[in-house]
């Protein structure tokens, strides 16, 4: 019987094949317990001759090396007691320029090491090539910052060696190959193994087809042993190293866990102790788009990546540099099978990660020696929780000159509408909220860069994105470069929904969108670059998001959230708020000084039975809505003064079970259609309604009588209209055929 799991990933091994137009390929994806599919595709080698790629293909790992044999004989000693990683490397290896780094910095790439040079054309050992590495000065102090770095896993190597006694090849033999049965793995593999071995390169160097001798130049000219790279290996044997790995049978978990603990390497959160984890799209590591994701690739077109909370993994052996690295595409093979994974396994999450989190990855290298000037707020922290000042501390090389606030203050804690004074903080602070919305040019003299970091809800009402359109016609205006650090709409980048606002001058209205718009912050300052702030001539450079589909919305994002104001407290609220919102332009209460502001609404002289029989079920999709009485009440910081404070209110509560099928502006429209009907007498608007709709268009439907579904309709063609011109940064690109 045909298994369509394996058939569907057959078929996305086939296709990343082709994409990349590498030889053939073998994928393995299981977990603990099951074989989801082990297929082959393709060729294992294709000059002089072609033979197939076959299940049991044994393949150069390259830096697969890293973790499958060295991190891991590093980790087994320092379990046993042998190993301190702290410890100077000096102390192990006679090498005095290698005291100021440790085991642990080499593992993490933190060490401050050379990356590689070609000593493999005048050296054939590894000390010798140490010896030549320690006479180069280090990129930086140990532990401060990351480059990867195979010189680090040389020395570790070496240092397997002088610990156990044992040649490196040796140890992995005894501790790791035979212990767990990997009849295919080894260093230097045997002759007789040659015929299953996938070729590599035709080497100009040494005049040959590589076939079951390291490709990597370094490692072959000590002998094919070695830290970095040298390891050969099947799909089948890859699979149970992982489900030993996982399960306590080569290291203890709690060494797994070290391994594996984000955020760990300070400075830079995606470093494990060998592994790479939580992987971004954007590099050619591969990835699986769980933030528990921990894996590692090789150059020759190896790659494996672990997903720890459901013990899942994929593992994906190429040869891509064959017959040729003019061929080589590494990039587009993982990105095609790894996202065809993702897709099948993660239909519905993503480990997102944030502009801030890149300007980390980055090594802020848009920011180093810059003065400059941060609008922000508390909700500014990157996937580990910590705030953009504290990340921003990691690199002392950026001078934070001024801050600025937005509504809400630096610490998110004041009301809607409420002017912010004066903050203190450590450098000084300027609220663009009450008497002003825009910096002046004497703030901004003295400045290099002007950087944005906000978390916008996705909403026209919200205020967020016209302050930022103020600072950036002043920084346009002054001659300013701003660096927008993007972050994602909570509520999506797929939907849109209502009118296009006619008024695009208010706190509250601040762009021709509509009212759910479906961009982020950095979408919409290209907006304003590209319409309003057309002839100014703005410098804008925006730090994009990483894995972050448009369809997702924030719980989908794998990212805390903070309130970005007092009265949005989870996404859910968000979401509701893109509609209910516009109820503040009525006598309702749009829930301010309840535990559920804009989740719930009503009135005391709401009468909902009626009303609800009054509401097209149309508008209802993907929400539950039942009737409710509360009672508003002053809660300072959130609501000093709510619509019908300490007034029993009838009403409505509204709750989200399929965020992708809820339209609240239509169920918003939905809602004041059948008020406005049933409640004639009771039911007004006040004057910030047209403010909140975007003109006058919404209010004279509903005071015309038309019907919700009618008003929904009429927005359609604006609507398809905006949808071809706004800015769409993060929607996936079909590669042309």
């Amino acid at each position: 019987m045909i298994n369509p799991l394996h058939e569907q990933i057959r078929a996305i091994l086939q296709n990343a094949v082709l994409q990349a137009r590498a030889p053939g390929a073998v994928a393995y994806v299981g977990d603990l317990e099951h074989t989801h599919a082990h297929v082959a595709v393709g060729a294992r080698q294709t000059v002089p001759s072609e033979l197939p790629a076959e299940l049991d293909t044994i393949y150069d790992l390259a830096s697969v090396t890293k973790v499958m044999a060295t991190a891991t004989s590093i980790l087994l000693l320092h379990e046993a007691g042998k190993l301190d990683i702290d410890a100077p490397v000096s102390s192990i290896l006679p090498i005095p320029a290698f005291s100021a780094i440790s085991a642990l910095h080499c593992l993490t790439h933190t060490a401050g090491l050379n990356p590689g040079r070609p000593f493999y054309k005048e050296l054939n050992t590894i000390d010798a090539m140490l010896e030549r590495y320690a006479a180069i000065s280090l990129t930086w102090p140990p532990g401060t910052r990351w480059l990867y770095s195979d010189v680090g896993y040389m020395i570790l190597g070496r240092i397997v060696e002088r610990v156990s006694g044992m040649t490196l090849d040796t140890f992995c033999k005894k501790r790791i190959f035979d212990p767990l049965e990997l009849k295919n793995t080894a260093y230097n593999p045997p002759a007789n193994w040659a015929d299953r071995c996938a070729a590599t390169e035709q080497c100009p160097w040494r005049g040959k087809m590589m076939r079951g001798e390291v490709h990597d130049e370094n490692a072959y000219a000590v002998g094919g042993v070695a830290g970095h790279a040298g390891l050969f290996s099947t799909s089948g044997d890859i699979a149970a190293y992982i489900r030993a790995l996982l399960t306590g049978r080569i290291l203890k978990l709690e060494t797994v866990a070290l391994m594996s603990e984000l955020g760990a390497t300070r400075a830079w959160p995606w470093q494990g102790l060998g592994w790479q984890l939580d992987a971004w799209t954007t590099k050619n590591f591969g990835f699986l788009p769980t933030r528990d994701s921990m894996g590692h690739a090789g150059w020759t077109g190896t790659s494996v990546w672990i997903d720890q909370r459901t013990s899942r993994f994929a593992i994906l052996l190429s040869n891509t540099c064959h017959p040729s690295r003019a061929t080589r595409d590494n990039e587009s093979l993982r990105k095609v099978f790894y996202g065809g994974i993702g897709k099948r396994y993660y239909p519905e999450s993503a480990n997102t990660h944030t502009g801030l989190d890149r300007l980390v990855r980055e090594d802020f290298r848009d920011l180093r020696g810059e003065r400059i000037g941060l609008l922000t707020h508390h909700a500014a922290i990157d996937q580990l929780g910590r705030h953009v000042l504290d990340v921003l501390a990691l690199a002392p090389d950026v001078r934070l000159t001024r801050l600025f606030s937005p509504e809400h203050g630096i610490r998110g804690q004041a009301e809607a509408g409420a002017a912010v004074g004066a903050q203190r903080s450590a450098v000084p602070v300027v609220s663009l909220y009450g008497n002003r919305t825009a910096p002046t040019r004497e703030e901004l003299q003295g400045l290099d860069v002007f950087v944005i970091d906000l978390q916008d809800v996705g909403a026209r009402f919200y205020t967020y994105p016209a302050t930022m359109k103020a600072c950036l016609k002043a920084c346009a205006e002054a001659k300013l470069p701003v660096l927008v650090l993007d972050r994602p709409n909570p509520i999506g980048g797929a939907i849109i929904e209502g009118p296009i606002a006619s008024r695009t001058d208010s706190l509250v209205c601040w762009g021709a969108v509509p009212t759910r718009h479906g961009m982020t912050m950095g979408e919409i300052a290209q907006h304003f670059r590209d319409t309003e702030l057309k002839e100014l001539g703005l410098n804008l450079s925006i730090s994009m998001l990483d894995s972050w589909p448009v369809e997702r919305m924030f719980s989908e994002c794998s990212l805390a959230w903070l309130p970005p104001s007092p009265n949005i407290p989870t996404p859910e609220t968000a979401l509701l708020y893109s509609g209910t919102c516009l109820f503040e332009g009525s006598n309702l209460s749009e829930g301010r000084g309840t535990d559920a502001p804009f989740l719930q609404f009503g009135a005391p002289w709401v009468n909902a039975r009626k009303t609800l029989e009054a509401v097209p079920e149309s508008v209802l999709r993907g929400v539950e809505i039942e009737s409710v009485t509360f009672t508003p009440r002053a809660i300072p910081g959130k609501a000093a003064q709510p619509k019908y404070e300490n007034e029993r209110c009838d009403g409505f509560h509204v709750t989200v079970r399929n965020a992708q099928l809820a339209r609240p502006l239509s169920l918003a429209i939905g809602m004041l259609v059948a008020l406005k009907r049933t409640h004639p007498n009771h039911f007004a608007w006040e004057n910030s309604f047209d403010l909140l709709a975007g003109g006058p268009h919404l209010r004279s439907c509903i005071e015309r009588g038309d019907d919700a579904e009618s008003i929904i309709e009429g927005y359609a063609a604006a609507l398809a209209s905006y949808d071809a011109v706004r800015p769409k940064l993060y929607v996936e690109k079909l590669p042309l055929t």
